[in-house]
């Protein structure tokens, strides 16, 4: 795949005839400067130039070979440039000049514009944003619309970095299906920041890993959020769930700080990645932004950056009052009914696409169901941007794959919520080529060790299956134990609340210490990789959990840049054991393509402790005492039996009696009272006549079934 740098709007190099073009979106604007500066801040535009409207888009080109001022793009040179835009609310008159309350009406006026010309706007579409602006101004006065609002704050301004740079040819990975990947999640300057590379919590670094990523088994990286975002907002944004620009790479993770030049490093970064086979998925946020807020409850004092410069009712979901919709719980919602923002979304999209990107996870992406502009919502997984999106992109020529289907393209991954409102929670309702977060399985899973009392076996029976109560025979379920919004899987089963240093985070997260007893903590632990290993749908782990990293407790770290995330890969001798297990698991699912098989599923029967099969019906699935489950599945090629208690007596159980007749023997792979896993299985020889074993208090046993 050869990457390129162009886009349908923005700023786009026109080699043939020696053109740098910028386009940009606003409905509502009546006019617009586009304004070219030498270096990003402390100076004043060079060049301003009137932009041409069409429809809902302004237009200027810049013939290279008529400005001599910008002629050294061609050497590789960056290019600094903004936008000034005027609406109804800010008027265009002749002779305008920054600073000037010419043409000024309001600062908001009733339906929602917040033109104003004297705030520089980055480009949405930018590649690279120069600077941020705290790093210019720590309570960002001069950036709002508040007591500095006809003050021109070009000179300080972040500004867009337009720059030639050389396209590269990525490599590609080996075609699977989303369900054949080990997905690890990770943020990147977590996953090296204790390393010993230099370029340690970097893109290069991030490429310089890829080899250890490999051992530990991942074959897909989900990233935190990469775009653009400031670290430095509120009390911190270190996760980046804030973003700011949704075509520019966070700068700060870049190794080589040089303008212009994050966008080659992120490249290098995928193709180093793809060099070992694993994949990149970016955790894409597009329900909100990190613009728009309210200060001191004054709907007149509100950040001005970009959006709500450039178009802010197009942009952004507003109430008649002018104070913004949040149903997403970060200070406003994107309007992703509005043409500027479903067009943002899927040029966002293809861009990355275009880099290497394999794979995207929507952050909250019930948000992208809306199909409507104003305060209110209406979910429509079809009508929405959510159900028109593999039709976009492949109108573009990118192919989106279902999560069980193996071919080049892309894979969608959806977060089925958002954070408030009426019916906010759609699991199971996204459109057949998303996987979905799956939150039920992620409950069960840490039930079954946390609070064995809570959970019965149809419950676990629903996760084991790929949740067909929400996704019929839909192989859609994305499962996890822990993820980057919550305990590590090691403090989940250390801790009985979370720790007193958390800044938010769910009090009710299910989570125990077991009293301080290391045993029973260790089993949990087992249980939990070992239930999400054989649950059938996709395959989702920390990277953090692999090596069982702990935040102290802390169930919500998102605003630490330090030890507290950072993942330590230097393991004592109780936590290597654990580790090695968990790698085990991933190496022997990835192994077993049954996992992914529909027949591990459709060959399942269910037995109780006396091999007794149980249908579909029985009561035993939801009886309150019923501590025991066992079941056998097979394809062409395997065949396996599963057992658990939940219960804190041993169970002794009846092996199905047919495996006997037939011949075959069971070989155990892991039984998790300990980290003992043996891939090939071990032989079992069961004593007497009656093929029986004890299974221990809380614990999963794993056989294979052979001659």
């Amino acid at each position: 795949m050869l990457t390129t740098s162009y886009t349908r709007f923005g700023a786009n190099y026109d080699k043939e005839n020696n053109l740098i073009n910028f386009r940009l979106f606003s409905k509502n604007g009546t006019d617009a400067i586009l304004c070219l500066f030498h270096k990003p801040k402390g100076e004043d535009s060079f060049l301003n130039i009137k932009m041409e409207k069409s429809g809902d888009v302004f237009t200027a080109s810049l013939n290279l070979s008529n400005i001599p001022e910008i002629k050294s793009v061609l050497d590789g040179n960056p290019l600094y440039y903004g936008y000034r835009v005027f609406g109804a609310n800010y008027e265009y008159t002749e002779n305008w000049t920054p600073g000037s309350k010419k043409g000024f009406k309001s600062k908001l006026d009733s339906l929602n514009n917040r033109f104003n010309p004297n705030k520089l706007a980055y480009d949405p579409y930018a590649k690279e944003l120069s600077h941020l602006h705290h790093s210019v101004s720590k309570d960002l006065e001069i950036f709002r619309s508040g007591k500095l609002y006809f003050e021109d704050n070009q000179r300080l301004a972040p500004k867009s970095v337009f720059k030639i740079n050389n396209e590269i040819e990525i490599q590609k990975t080996t075609k699977r299906a989303l369900v054949d990947e080990i997905i690890g999640e990770v943020h990147l300057k977590s996953l090296t920041a204790l390393s010993n590379l230099e370029s340690a919590g970097t893109y290069k670094g991030a490429g310089e890993f890829a080899a250890n990523l490999k051992a530990l088994g991942v074959t897909m990286v989900e990233f935190l959020p990469l775009y653009e975002f400031d670290n430095n907002e509120g009390i911190g944004n270190y996760w980046g769930y804030m973003p700011l620009c949704y075509f520019a790479p966070h700068k700060e993770y870049a190794f080589n700080q040089g303008d212009g030049e994050v966008i080659s490093e992120f490249r290098e970064m995928v193709n180093a990645l793809h060099k070992e086979d694993i994949k990149v998925c970016l955790d894409v946020v597009y329900n909100h932004t990190g613009e728009a807020k309210v200060y001191n409850n004054d709907k007149e004092d509100v950040n001005l950056f970009s959006y709500a410069l450039i178009d802010n009712k197009e942009y952004y979901k507003a109430r008649t009052d002018g104070f913004y919709v949040d149903r997403c719980g970060c200070q406003n919602d994107s309007n992703t009914a509005g043409e500027g923002f479903r067009n943002l979304i899927v040029d966002s999209l293809e861009y990355w696409i275009k880099q290497g990107v394999d794979a995207f996870r929507f952050d909250l992406a019930t948000s992208l169901m809306d199909t409507r502009k104003d305060a209110d919502v209406y979910y429509d997984a079809k009508k929405s941007i959510v159900g028109q999106l593999k039709e976009e992109l492949q109108n573009r020529g990118i192919k989106i794959n279902n999560p069980d289907e193996s071919a080049d393209g892309v894979n969608l991954i959806a977060e089925p919520w958002t954070c408030s409102g009426y019916n906010a929670y759609q699991l199971g309702n996204f459109p057949e080529f998303f996987a979905e977060w799956n939150d039920v399985s992620r409950n069960t899973i840490r039930a079954f060790s946390v609070r064995p009392n809570s959970v019965d076996f149809l419950a676990i029976k629903h996760i084991i299956t790929g949740s067909p109560h929400k996704f019929g025979n839909k192989n859609r379920s994305l499962n996890f134990a822990a993820c980057h919004d919550g305990f590590t899987l090691w403090d989940l089963n250390s801790y009985d609340k979370k720790s007193p240093n958390t800044c938010g985070g769910s009090d009710w997260e299910l989570c125990s210490s077991f009293k301080g007893d290391k045993i029973l903590r260790d089993k949990a632990i087992r249980n939990e990789a070992a239930l999400l290993a054989l649950s059938y749908g996709s395959f989702m782990i920390q990277v953090d959990d692999i090596v069982l990293h702990s935040k102290g407790g802390n169930n919500n770290s998102y605003n630490i840049d330090g030890d507290v995330n950072y993942i330590n890969y230097n393991l004592d001798n109780e936590k290597q054991k654990l580790s090695d297990f968990i790698k085990n698991l991933i190496e022997f699912r990835k192994k077993h393509k049954i996992f992914k098989d529909k027949l591990y599923v459709e060959n399942m029967e269910f037995y109780g402790h006396l091999a007794r099969p149980f249908p579909d019906i029985s009561p035993f699935w939801t009886l309150p005492d019923m501590n025991f489950m066992s079941y056998k599945t097979y394809n062409e090629e395997e065949t396996f039996f599963v057992a658990m208690n939940k219960g804190n007596n041993n169970a002794k159980f009846i092996l199905p009696r047919e495996v006997k007749n037939e011949g075959k023997n069971y070989y155990i792979v892991f039984d998790t009272k300990s980290n003992d896993f043996y891939p090939e299985g071990i032989l079992y020889e069961p004593e007497g006549e009656e093929p029986t074993y004890i299974i221990e208090p809380h614990t999963i046993v794993f056989m294979l079934i052979k001659d």
